[in-house]
């Protein structure tokens, strides 16, 4: 996977500044994290991540793997995304890791799963159809 597609990706777009989003390489694979902040609370009573948040930084990892894997040089937009919340996310940083079940010339289909302690352990696992290429107005 090209790391610096991923990371040109994340600079273009300030959603990703506001998770506090980064990327490693783990083999061919990557490994996306969310940096803690308290702007990400949702519950302030049991202090949980806000589900949106979970939510936005499973798309975004997803869509900046799509990114890299198509070369950067393809638009990309989310057509639906279904997302099973496991458990509570913890004020914590949370991890994530991307699947790709399938990537064809208009249609790309992925799923992302979040954890925080252990990956066996996931918070959500999101699904997403993505759209490639020029958007039709």
């Amino acid at each position: 996977m090209n790391f610096s597609l991923i990371e040109d990706y994340a600079k273009a777009a300030p959603l990703s500044r506001w998770l506090g989003f980064s990327a490693a390489p783990d083999g061919d694979d990557a490994i996306f994290t969310l940096a803690f902040a308290e702007r990400h609370i949702g519950n302030v009573q049991i202090r949980a991540l806000h589900g949106g948040v979970i939510a936005a930084f499973l798309e975004f990892s997803a869509q900046a793997a799509l990114n890299a894997r198509l070369g950067g040089a393809a638009a990309i937009a989310t057509v639906n995304s279904d997302i099973d919340y496991i458990s509570s996310g913890r004020a914590e940083d949370m991890k994530a890791r991307v699947r790709f079940l399938r990537i064809g010339r208009r249609l790309a289909f992925a799923e992302a799963t979040g954890w925080q302690k252990d990956e066996a352990s996931p918070v959500a696992v999101a699904r997403f159809r993505f759209r490639i290429g020029e958007m039709e107005t």
